[in-house]
């Protein structure tokens, strides 16, 4: 199946010359089997309304026109990849619910499923298929047909890949001998549901449900059906989602693997990753879904999502088990001009008591007791920290942790910075600061850097180890760590906190930072230090006063939850957005960047490469206006976690 992102986007680019048809809803027409699904019920309402929102506007602008095209052309790529049709198919062809499916029938091959309800459109539809035939048989596929309870499947059978040239093959002769991928497409119609797949079994299981009640389907999964009450639920009487979606991720991976043939890996001779997740609880974990609206609610988009699950945890699941409480109030020190910003509860003990069975699980990949003898180096290695990490360092944490970032300018793949702030609990300042001294403090790896009053633990550059830099009278020096023969001249103060090398850990009185880059861990300290800070803090921002106007509409604030988020979108996309434009995207360190690389980077035995033009897109400045505020909230229930999102157009927080 196509990555889930791909095929979210895919309603976003397709044409609005559309009309609804009645028929049953594809959520009937796909089995209990199903492990994925996305539909969007009318293609034509959704795109109306994806026209009118800020992003819409934004893909449709006159400047965008060129890179929109090229990016059609990539995600029509992954579709024809799966079903042979194209972009233009998709959004030309159906008049009412389109739909896309994962489905693993038991003791047989999982399959994509794709279903378009083409009523009133029959003669354009086989107009296209015809053309489509002709094609294809030009490009080497062999078509046939068979029968099916007096309707025709046609049959497409795409020719294998081609065999490697020599010097490729000689780069491929230690890798895993994998067969190849045989590629067959099938389609039909049943009355006006043109049904499409990648296995013939499932085409003849589509194709009964549409006549017949052939069986339980999707809507009768009682996962399925909580997952979307609950966000139904939550939505104002009378309204509708413009899409909808679910995932049993566990099963649903498992049946990519197979599908994509990838079970030859390193973990020869051992369970698959998705099924070591399942013993180790996550099992739990029984469907995530939700349903997305546009233009309602006085907002751009609300996102609402239910992870179901069922309860009570088990072994390294009950790692997400999550303390909700109310306060959540922004710390006065925390920056006015940061681009986002994630305030979490989490149970610090819990989560490392439970992870030891999963690191064995997944990382040694099933080898037992491996985590319990590294804990054990650590406490009695005489030549180690001597640590006990559980009782000595984790117990000092509270439940309590901010995450922040911002971009340095000029843009480039590393302009990202993130701080992440752990609380402590009270009183425990010099006991973790004692700790951290201790299990830094004989690494010969880690060396401590003096800003101010504070010890900023980092590791040495790899050319530092090789041949130490000289120290100069205006540069900041490196103060060895203890138990370290080799001395050093004491620190002195810093010109600018840019001499600091990338990254480092520091205790505070009230926190345990860690930072990706040393010139927003400095900026932090300072404002922690600086009492005026409160006068520019993030909470005193209007647009951040708007978010939690908002909540307190929704009655939000008077709720526990565990996780809040808020983003500033253009100041989080504006770092992605530059290094597409410049074609450095898989070099990108940007969160945002990685996710889209899913989508827009392809890996050969040359390396990873964009295969979207970047250099078609406009100069950010001239596209900023269209991105506004984002954010979300999570909770805990009884069932599961609820997870609601919404954005707003820039004017509503000017």
């Amino acid at each position: 199946m196509l990555r889930l992102f791909s095929v979210l986007l895919l309603p976003v680019l397709l044409s609005p010359a559309l009309c609804r048809a009645e028929t049953v809803s594809a959520d009937r027409l796909f089995p209990e089997s199903t492990k994925g699904f996305f539909s969007v019920k009318n293609l034509e309402e959704f795109q109306k309304l994806w026209k009118q929102t800020q992003f819409g506007q934004f893909i449709n602008d006159p400047l965008m026109s060129e890179f929109k095209a090229d990016l059609q052309k990539q995600l029509s790529r992954r579709l024809e990849s799966v079903f042979a049709f194209s972009l233009d198919t998709v959004s030309s062809l159906p008049s009412g619910e389109v739909a896309f499916g994962m489905i693993a029938v038991p003791n047989q091959k999982p399959g994509n499923v794709m279903t378009m309800d083409v009523t009133g459109k029959r003669p354009q539809t086989d107009q296209y298929l015809s053309d489509l035939s002709a094609k294809l048989a030009a490009s080497g596929v062999r078509q046939s047909a068979e029968q099916y309870k007096g309707q025709k499947i046609t049959v497409l059978k795409f020719p294998p890949p081609a065999a490697p040239a020599p010097a490729e093959a000689a780069k491929e002769k230690d890798k895993p001998v994998q067969e190849p991928v045989i590629r067959n497409v099938f389609y039909m119609f049943r009355q006006d549901i043109l049904i499409v797949s990648d296995q013939l079994h499932l085409i003849k299981l589509i194709a009964d449900r549409v006549v017949d009640d052939a069986g339980r389907s999707l809507a009768d999964v009682p996962n399925y059906q909580a997952t979307l009450k609950r966000c139904t639920d939550d939505m104002p009487k009378g309204t509708k989602p413009a899409a909808e979606w679910y995932i049993e991720p566990l099963d649903y991976g498992e049946s990519i693997r197979i599908l994509l043939q990838k079970s030859v890996s390193k973990r020869k001779n051992k369970p698959s990753i998705f099924t070591v997740l399942k013993e180790q609880g996550f099992d739990a974990v029984r469907g995530i879904g939700g349903v997305i609206s546009m233009k309602s609610e006085g907002m751009e988009t609300v996102f609402r999502t239910f992870v179901c699950t069922k309860q009570p945890y088990r072994l390294a699941m009950r790692m997400l088990e999550f303390p909700d409480q109310k306060d959540f109030t922004p710390p006065d020190w925390l920056p006015a001009d940061l681009a986002r910003s994630t305030t979490f509860r989490f149970d610090p003990l819990k989560i490392f008591d439970n992870f030891g069975i999963l690191f064995d699980s997944v990382v040694m990949q099933g080898e037992e007791g491996v985590w319990k003898d590294i804990l054990k180096g650590l406490e009695e290695d005489p030549h180690g920290p001597q640590i006990n990490l559980r009782n000595e360092l984790i117990a000092h944490i509270g439940n309590r942790a901010v995450g922040m970032s911002r971009y340095d300018k000029p843009i480039t793949p590393k302009s990202e910075s993130t701080v992440i702030a752990v609380e402590l609990k009270d009183g425990r300042y010099e006991s973790m600061q004692k700790s951290v001294e201790k299990l830094f403090g004989t690494d010969t790896e880690m060396k401590f850097t003096m800003y101010k009053k504070y010890k900023i633990w980092h590791r040495i550059p790899p050319e530092d180890i090789l041949e130490p830099e000289e120290m100069t009278e205006k540069r900041l020096i490196d103060v060895p760590a203890p138990n370290k023969t080799k001395e050093r001249p004491a620190a002195v103060e810093p010109d600018t906190p840019s001499a600091f090398p990338d990254g480092g850990i520091v205790v505070t009185p009230r926190w345990l930072l860690v930072s990706s880059q040393m010139d927003y861990l400095s900026t932090i300290l300072d404002r922690m230090e600086n009492t005026a800070a409160k006068s520019t803090a993030f909470k005193n921002e209007k647009d951040y006063k708007k978010i939690e106007q908002i909540y307190s509409e929704m009655r939000v604030l008077e709720k526990p939850r565990f996780l809040q988020f808020f983003a500033r979108s253009d100041e989080t996309i504006r770092p992605t957005y530059e290094t597409l434009r410049r074609g450095q995207m898989p070099e990108s360190q940007a969160m945002l960047a990685k996710l889209i690389n899913f989508i827009i980077i392809s890996e050969d035995e040359n390396g990873r490469k964009q295969i979207v033009d970047g250099t078609k897109l406009p100069a950010f400045d001239k596209v900023q206006k269209y991105f506004g505020v984002l954010s979300l909230y999570g909770s805990s229930e009884k069932d599961g976690y609820f997870f609601k999102g919404f954005s707003l157009e820039p004017s509503k927080t000017k």
